[in-house]
């Protein structure tokens, strides 16, 4: 039983650390947009210092990439419980019309 807990537990971590990059990508994809139209188009965005604009870059990244992992690992314990969900059905069947789907008097 805890091979399968292991198991389960490094594929939520994968999933959840591969949504995270997805989501740090997108965020920091529209943050340097974002910042191109505005260093093209305000004076007070071109004043602000590189630095400070990486930090922006970083709470951009930060926040896509707890926003990605979330909500990838959010689908996937909700794809495992319904896995689960099917299984007990399945086995509730099995004990109420046996296991051979109803062709158990047959030879």
């Amino acid at each position: 039983m805890r091979l399968i807990q292991q198991r389960a537990d490094e594929a939520a971590a994968t999933e959840a650390m591969r949504g995270g990059a997805i989501g740090a990508f997108k965020y920091c994809t529209v943050a340097v947009f974002v910042g191109g139209v505005l260093h093209a188009f305000s004076p007070r965005w071109r004043a602000i210092r590189p630095p400070q604009k990486g930090w922006l870059m970083v709470a951009a990244f930060l926040g896509g990439f707890g926003n990605g992992s979330d909500t990838t690992f959010t689908n996937f314990e909700r794809r495992d419980r319904e896995i689960q969900i099917r299984i007990a059905e399945q086995k509730r069947m099995e004990i109420l019309y046996g296991a051979g789907g109803g062709k158990q008097g047959q030879a």
